[in-house]
């Protein structure tokens, strides 16, 4: 394993480490579908996760995001998924405190090499062990 890997893997450690946090304290993950929700849980991902792509997903999220202390939109770095996280975010407008920092993080960890939330599966295998 290179140093390079080595930065990322760290990085995306403390990613989801940030996320968990975020959600012991109310927050919200949103992502597009199945496989994103599967490759954030394999990575040690505890927290609720509402899938966008999902039958009922985006009703469902409007009427529920409000109940949350904030809403974490972690969406593909693709440009379906910009176009997406625009649509989300006007949707929630006003209803929910959103945060899209997570997304940011995402892209800037990976140095557009990591375009889909799916794709942090490859790492699993390279998590520290949860605390």
């Amino acid at each position: 394993m290179t140093e390079l890997q080595d930065g990322i893997i760290q990085e995306v450690a403390l990613l989801i480490r940030n996320l968990n946090s975020d959600a012991e304290n109310d927050s919200l993950v949103v992502v597009e579908g199945k496989r994103d929700r599967r490759a954030l849980q394999s990575l040690g991902f505890r927290g609720k996760i509402t899938m966008l792509c999902h039958s009922g997903g985006v009703k469902d999220l409007v009427e529920n995001a409000g109940l949350y202390r904030k809403t974490i939109l972690l969406l593909d770095l693709d440009r379906e998924g910009k176009a997406l996280t625009g649509r989300t975010a006007k949707l929630l407008q006003g209803r929910a405190t959103i945060d899209l920092s997570y997304r940011k993080e995402l892209g800037a960890i990976a140095k557009g090499r990591i375009r889909h939330v799916e794709e942090l599966i490859r790492f699993k295998d390279f998590m520290p062990m949860a605390e």
